[in-house]
């Protein structure tokens, strides 16, 4: 049986509110775009986990160049679509970060109260992508939002969730014994605490997440608005993915 250790709770954790890093008060999130970052995520997508099917950017990028990802050729790729649609990154980056600042201090606050931390980092990357399919990188502090989009604060606030899953539970979870494979699935199933409590800065869009896990999406709802705790339902969905 997977279970977080009696009485630990994430502001014991070091890092954690309460913790080594109690001096980080808020965090930051940094916008650029980088070719070589795009190019990386295109790449590093074409193996996800949880959905195998092609995006349309890179189903465009094998009409042309066929199923090799190979990075010089996405990177040409890159540069000829940037110059078809006339991609201007520094108004990109600037609708994006006009955007998030809208909902930033609602959605920190919500977070941190729902997983019991702070932010213990204090800048992260966010990388611009062409790619319909957003990576990310705990270990290097940065994720991907795809250009173009109006519902960019959506996947910005999904990916800050993996994040803040991580840095509450997941190192704790995985030392216990979880599979990556089955952590996957907590943290992806969490993400449908957006729709719990964040609709109001989604733009009328909700997180659907991925058809594999709508039972435990379900679940987490149920269990969510009986009781508002979160290391519980934590503890009754790796008892349930650990067995």
């Amino acid at each position: 049986m997977l279970r977080l250790a009696k009485g630990w709770s994430p502001e014991a954790t070091p890092g954690r509110a309460g913790g080594a890093q109690e001096n980080i008060h808020f965090m930051q999130l940094h916008f650029s775009y980088d070719i070589d970052k795009d190019v990386e995520n295109i790449i590093k997508s074409t193996k996800a986990v949880n959905n195998k099917k092609l995006t349309k950017f890179q189903s465009l990028y094998i009409q042309k160049y066929g199923n090799n990802f190979e990075a010089g050729k996405v990177k040409v790729f890159i540069d000829e679509q940037n110059k078809i649609n006339d991609f201007d990154a520094k108004k990109e980056i600037s609708d994006v970060e006009e955007r998030w600042k809208k909902i930033e201090s609602r959605f920190t606050e919500r977070a941190e109260k729902i997983f019991g931390i702070v932010y213990p980092v204090a800048i992260t990357n966010v990388y611009l992508t062409h790619n319909e399919r957003c990576t990310y990188n705990i270990d290097k502090n940065y994720f991907f939002v795809k250009t173009g989009s109006e519902f960019s604060n959506n996947t910005i606030m999904h990916e800050l969730l993996h994040f803040y899953t991580w840095y509450a539970f997941g190192q704790k979870l995985v030392d216990g014994g979880l599979s990556k494979l089955a952590y996957n699935d907590v943290k992806e199933s969490l993400t449908e605490l957006l729709n719990l409590e964040f609709s109001d800065l989604m733009g009328g869009k909700p997180d659907k997440g991925y058809i594999q896990h709508e039972s435990l999406r379900a679940e987490i709802r149920k269990l969510w608005l009986n009781d508002k705790k979160l290391a519980p339902i934590i503890d009754i969905l790796a008892d349930r993915l650990g067995k």
